[in-house]
């Protein structure tokens, strides 16, 4: 591990301020732009704000079940946070890059005060929902009491229901206060029964044990079967009490600890294999939340968790031959790139993207809850279709169908249902040579559902994936690379389509960053493509720092 930290922190020099480069040492402005690419992903990508819809759709669904489980003599509840649950946080966050600040208290009490804040998508629609079932709504977070009255104003300007002071729970600025929990505990002892928690930490739903990311999900593991159930997790790859789990005492660590600790994390990824040293600096965040989170753990459960649920109330007996599609690469398997690099070739494969991609590939982990939803989906009669844009072959001389078996080889090897060639439809099976060029994932859809693939005319169930290219937006008339698209269809969300979240995912980054450059970003240098993804970031213009 040694030799890939020198080699990283020699690349990532090239790319750091004179100041650091001087010193070789790692700093606070060199730290904050470890958080681009997760930060052009959540406020860029169509699939975060599908994922929000997802989580209040959840919440929505599972309302009528947790109210028929009130105990007699009590009040009904939801608890929610509120930064990155209710309303827009991050561009605090996205905001220190290119400074060499931190985040400190005085500018976290100014941020807390602006009038600028956003809501996010569905959330008051959600809240005002359930105020109006006669639902009590308590809003704990880890603002301080002085900006309550500012808080407020704010929450009640976007729309949200807000009864009075005393039902948001602050903390005081020295810290001296309840828990998270504690304060829960405050509202229990009111005689209330909280029928869901909503948040975009662990700590919003539970205490959680342990503070290594390992621990952490190990505790996510135990309580698995909350996560989209009583407890509605949202996707936060900006920021949040997981960066702190990669090591011990991480906020009392120098910029350079952390990003040694951060390396560290990301022993187990194909992180060190990125060439391009400030794509490899900007990608850290979004790399540690998906590989070295909890958090990420948590969303993946609640997605193949509520996926059961939505079986359970289908009427199998008015389908014709039901089936589950779902992609594979980020969605069933551990996300592998087809190359390392945005633009740039994978490294020994000039000649050939898939070589590294098929190596990758073989050591990919099962996404959590996956295999326990998928075989408990087979149990119940669903066929199981893996539709992805891999192709059948890696184009190496007497290797025709080499990706197909070793596909098919590790579906097996960890247990997946339906693992076979035929339940495996890879990029160009059913595209004519004219089509094989923009032979998108509906082609592959029609198939299944026409007979092409089995003989038998099947109807989709369920689609599952980590992009809206796996959904059937595009048949219905949508572009899946529009945000218009996924408000448009927000009420399916977690419950005809269900999102694994992805912020690696290169080709939606390629798209995201085409868009804004005007071109595609491999006709662009290395610095080029940096500023595209810099420019980008919403940024907080009244930023004290």
């Amino acid at each position: 591990m040694a030799r890939i930290h020198t080699l990283t922190l020699l690349l990532f020099a090239a790319s750091a301020s004179l100041a650091s480069a001087l010193s070789n040492e790692y700093s606070q402005r060199d730290l904050n732009e470890e958080r681009v690419v997760a930060s052009n992903w959540q406020q860029h990508a169509p699939e975060y704000e599908a994922l929000v819809y997802q989580s209040f759709n959840m919440a929505r669904d599972n309302l009528a079940n947790a109210l028929n489980q009130l105990p007699d003599g009590k009040k009904a509840a939801i608890v929610t946070d509120i930064d990155d649950t209710l309303i827009n946080g991050a561009i605090y966050f996205s905001s220190l890059v290119g400074t060499d600040s931190a985040r400190t208290t005085d500018a976290s009490i100014a941020w807390w005060k602006d009038k600028g804040m956003e809501a996010l998508p569905g959330a008051t629609d959600f809240l005002n929902e359930i105020d109006n079932q006669g639902i009590e709504i308590f809003y704990i977070t880890g603002r301080f009491n002085e900006v309550k009255e500012d808080t407020m104003a704010n929450l009640k300007r976007l729309g949200f229901p807000i009864k009075g002071p005393e039902f948001l729970l602050f903390q005081k600025r020295d810290n001296e206060t309840l828990t998270k929990e504690g304060q829960r505990q405050k509202i229990r002892d009111q005689g209330y029964h909280i029928l869901m928690l909503l948040g975009d930490q662990l700590d919003d739903l539970g205490e959680v044990e342990g503070r290594h990311y390992t621990q952490r999900q190990q505790w996510v593991q135990q309580y698995r079967n909350r996560f989209g159930n009583d407890w509605i997790s949202f996707p936060n790859l900006i920021y949040g009490s997981w960066e702190s789990a990669v090591a011990d005492n991480f906020n009392q660590l120098t910029p350079q600890q952390k990003h040694d600790a951060n390396l560290d994390a990301l022993n187990q990824s194909h992180f060190s294999q990125i060439q391009n040293p400030t794509y490899a600096q900007h990608s850290t965040n979004a790399m540690l939340w998906m590989y070295a989170s909890a958090d990420y753990h948590a969303l993946t459960q609640q997605a193949y968790n509520h996926s059961t649920r939505i079986l359970d109330k289908l009427n199998q007996n008015t389908m014709e031959n039901p089936a589950i599609v779902i992609d594979i690469n980020g969605t069933v398997l551990q996300y592998t790139p087809k190359k390392p690099d945005l633009t740039q070739p994978a490294p020994g494969s000039e000649q050939n993207e898939h070589t590294w991609y098929l190596e990758q590939q073989k050591n990919a982990k099962p996404i959590p809850g996956a295999p326990e939803f998928l075989a408990a989906a087979k149990e119940k009669g669903f066929d199981i279709f893996y539709v992805s844009e891999r192709p059948m072959s890696s184009g190496l001389q007497g290797n025709r169908k080499d990706i197909e078996e070793l596909t098919v080889k590790k579906l097996r090897a960890l247990g997946y249902p339906d693992a076979d060639e035929t339940h495996i439809v890879l990029k160009g099976e059913y595209c004519s040579t004219v089509e094989l060029k923009n032979c998108t994932k509906t082609f592959q859809r029609r198939a299944i559902t026409s007979g092409q693939v089995d003989r038998k005319k099947h109807q989709i169930a369920l689609f599952i994936g980590d992009m809206l290219s796996d959904f059937d937006l595009e048949e219905n008339g949508f572009d899946p690379n529009l945000k218009v698209s996924v408000a448009a269809n927000k009420d399916l969300f977690g419950r005809q389509y269900v999102v694994i979240p992805n912020p690696i995912n290169t080709r939606r980054l390629i798209a995201i960053y085409n868009e804004n450059a005007g071109k595609h970003i491999r006709d662009l240098s290395s610095e080029e493509q940096a500023n595209v993804r810099r420019k980008i970031l919403r940024n907080w213009p009244e930023k004290p720092f």
